[in-house]
């Protein structure tokens, strides 16, 4: 029988008494039906090859919706067209010994985007726990109720991470797809493990933020960490821009107006460079962590401030400091927050002592999307300086001695 398939007629859909399954096709996508049994309802996708019928499984509703099962079948007729058998295809890639691994997979993905993408290192760092998970298996070979467990894993701790992680994975599957890499997205359809994010207003009060200081002075971290953490809190600048920022981004650190210029690729609205000046103790923890030995690569001209690790010329990434935060957390009994909650409190802290809002706005990168915010590099410098200050006064006193300024 052909319909018009929606998600409410297909959830409607029962077998009738007597009956062990009724089948129905899509009336808007040629060969896609739906087969209902009593326990399940299957998308397949029919199709002729050299004249005789074939069918492929293309997955299970309601993991799979209507509009997702006809982009999907849509995708293996266009496939067909071009001369590939969608069914032969997905057993070939199946059974080839030679199947790309799925850490070959996302280390080719990386190498994709990095000249397309200025935020691929956030990709990068989303795509770690999977690649420590299914490194030397077939990427072909890894199940969606994989994958879906994995993402529920990581929403257990952090949901926003686990969104994130789903969001980079079903970008590598696409991809993957396209070149013939696996058969199918797995994660077409699959509704977001971490649940529907809500906007954000957690602002940390003066006692948590000290006691948070304390608890991370004494944390196991790495002084790289703790040191991007609290230079979050100094600078209100944000946790992916504090953890990717390199030496070259830096000037007049000696000078009467230390300051960080954020380079357009890095900042969120891609509009231009943003300008952030430099309180003391900002300086100092910067100069702390550029102060700690690092291999030099040959030919390398720039160097991470926060860097990973010593032996390779890259950055902290962004997760690595939510990890932080949320043993921090855990550990010591304190209220849940994230590190871009640190970016938050440190604004908050700059309006409460009458800090005219448009110079927050302004030390946020949220000002001027015209002319004079993509040109004018010095565009409320000193508005901003204050601003910075005003944070250094409240919060500098929070942080140990030792840690900042000692």
């Amino acid at each position: 029988m052909k319909v018009k398939l929606t998600d409410a007629k297909v959830t409607a859909l029962k077998v009738p008494d007597g009956a062990t399954r009724i089948e129905h096709s899509d009336a808007e996508c040629r060969g896609l039906s739906i087969r209902v049994t009593p326990s399940l309802k299957i998308w397949s996708y029919a199709y002729k090859v050299g004249g005789r019928m074939r069918r492929i499984t293309v997955g299970e509703y309601p993991t799979i919706k209507v509009e997702e099962a006809r982009e999907l079948v849509n995708e293996m007729r266009k496939h067909k067209r071009a001369g590939t058998d969608p069914a032969a295809q997905r057993d070939r890639l199946r059974a080839a010994p030679t199947a790309i691994t799925f850490d070959a997979l996302c280390t080719a993905y990386i190498d994709h985007i990095k000249v397309r993408k200025s935020s691929w290192r956030n990709d990068e760092g989303h795509l770690k726990r999977p690649r420590d998970k299914f490194a030397k298996r077939a990427a072909v070979s890894i199940t969606k109720a994989e994958l879906i467990a994995l993402l529920n894993e990581i929403a257990s701790e952090f949901r926003v991470s686990a969104n994130r992680t789903q969001t980079t994975l079903y970008s590598l599957f696409k991809w993957a797809t396209a070149r013939d890499s696996v058969p199918a997205n797995p994660l077409v359809g699959v509704e977001k493990a971490g649940g529907k994010e809500n906007a954000k207003e957690r602002a940390l009060s003066t006692d948590e933020l000290k006691a948070f200081f304390t608890a991370l002075d004494k944390s196991d971290s790495s002084d790289m960490k703790r040191r991007a953490l609290q230079l979050i809190a100094l600078t209100a600048q944000r946790p992916g821009e504090v953890a990717g920022m390199m030496l070259s981004e830096l000037h007049d650190l000696d000078g009467p107006k230390p300051h960080w210029i954020i380079p357009r690729a890095r900042t969120k609205n891609k509009k231009a460079e943003h300008t952030v000046p430099l309180s003391s103790a900002a300086v100092r923890l910067i100069k702390e962590a550029l102060s700690v030995p690092q291999d030099e690569k040959p030919g390398a001209n720039d160097r991470p401030v926060f860097a990973r690790n010593l032996t390779a010329a890259n950055t902290l990434a962004r997760h690595q400091l939510s990890s932080v935060v949320r043993d921090v957390v855990t550990d010591n009994g304190l209220m849940a927050f994230t590190p871009h909650d640190l970016r938050r409190t440190a604004a908050t802290i700059a309006q409460s002592v009458r800090t005219p809002v448009d110079h927050v706005k302004a030390l946020l990168n949220h000002h001027d999307k015209g002319v004079t915010g993509v040109y004018a590099r010095w565009h409320y410098f000193e508005e901003k300086r204050e601003a910075i200050m005003a944070i250094e006064a409240a919060v500098l006193p929070l942080m140990s001695i030792s840690s900042c300024c000692g």
